[in-house]
């Protein structure tokens, strides 16, 4: 079952197969994981936001059309799920843990990985938090979750050119927050 693509395991969900949804779950545990936690920046509000992404991609199932790239699909639904997230916590504020404490494992190597000086780590994890909202959504699929500019599109329901037009702005301010790391990074 496991060489089955992610498309075909979805059709199998939708016709009853239910119990295959857990091979889709543990094929986007770790990306999908990360990508919560870089939109929501706290370690319980990204595994909710997992946890109810899958949900609601079980309840949506029948909403799944057969033969659509199942990732985009998917991402869209975590990423609506975060932005719920974010909208309620935003209502209600809680008390926020140190970031720094906290390990998030993550399928693509991240900042404090690729540089190995926390300085440098830190400085990009807050230049990225500055990005707006709409380039940070762009930036974050592209560069973490390496999706292309279609997925990505296909995610936020943005045209392609509207996809790069972001991705070029926080390309951009990034470069500008960072060029006292030129040559380090």
């Amino acid at each position: 079952m496991s060489d089955l693509s992610d498309e075909s395991l979805m059709e199998r969900v939708q016709k009853g197969e239910t119990h295959l949804l857990e091979l889709l779950i543990k094929r986007y545990e770790k990306p999908l994981f990360a990508y919560a936690f870089r939109i929501v920046q706290q370690r319980s509000a990204a595994e909710d936001a997992f946890q109810e992404t899958f949900l609601r991609v079980f309840r949506k199932r029948e909403h799944y059309r057969a033969g659509a790239p199942f990732r985009p699909w998917l991402y869209t639904i975590c990423l609506n799920t975060c932005r719920d997230a974010l909208r309620s916590r935003n209502r209600r504020p809680e008390a926020e843990l140190d970031k720094a404490a906290l390990v998030v494992p993550d399928a693509q190597p991240g900042p404090e990985t690729l540089t190995g000086q926390s300085a440098m780590a830190e400085s990009i994890k807050q230049a990225i938090e500055k990005l707006p909202d709409k380039q940070r959504e762009v930036f974050l699929l592209a560069y973490y979750q390496q999706l292309q500019y279609p997925e990505i599109s296909a995610i936020l329901d943005i045209p392609v050119g509207t996809v790069k037009s972001r991705m070029f702005h926080a390309s951009r301010f990034l470069a500008e927050q960072l060029k006292d790391y030129r040559g380090q990074l």
